[in-house]
């Protein structure tokens, strides 16, 4: 084989694989980021320390972490992905049977990417209170509007 044949289809190969692993990364289980670049994980942890259960729906703008019933004591945690513009905002909504207790931003990339990478949030009888790593001390981020 002679050289210029053999460098067209090395490019042709590389080329090749390019698009293969673009096209694999975008049928991936998790879409990707406004961003798209992540630098790391945050776990989100929301304990019900009220006397009900609570409705509890998560999302982003581009991921639906879904809707739970937190049962009173219960927990409901899950990891999430940080951009590195620290663009990254999961937002939760809450409820009590039929009443909407409110719609919070359970961890926005700007506030949140140097206050904690396991946020833990505690739903209580006038709010949500936030717990940073350390110190571990409680701070009334959202009160409840009904």
């Amino acid at each position: 084989m002679n050289s210029p044949k053999r460098n067209f289809i090395y490019i042709l190969c590389s080329i090749l694989t390019t698009i293969s692993i673009t096209v694999a990364s975008f049928n991936s289980s998790e879409p990707l980021q406004p961003d798209g670049i992540f630098v790391s994980y945050a776990t989100l942890s929301i304990y019900n320390c009220n006397n009900f259960s609570m409705g509890v729906h998560c999302k982003s703008g581009d991921k639906d972490i879904g809707f739970r019933v937190v049962n009173k004591g219960g927990l409901y945690e899950y990891r999430v992905r940080i951009g590195l513009q620290k663009t990254t905002l999961f937002f939760c909504g809450f409820s009590h049977g039929k009443i909407k207790k409110g719609i919070f931003d359970l961890y926005d990339a700007s506030r949140d990417s140097d206050r904690c990478n396991k946020c833990t949030w505690k739903a209580v009888g006038n709010g949500i209170y936030g717990y940073t790593d350390k110190p571990h001390q409680a701070v009334l981020f959202y009160k409840w509007i009904k």
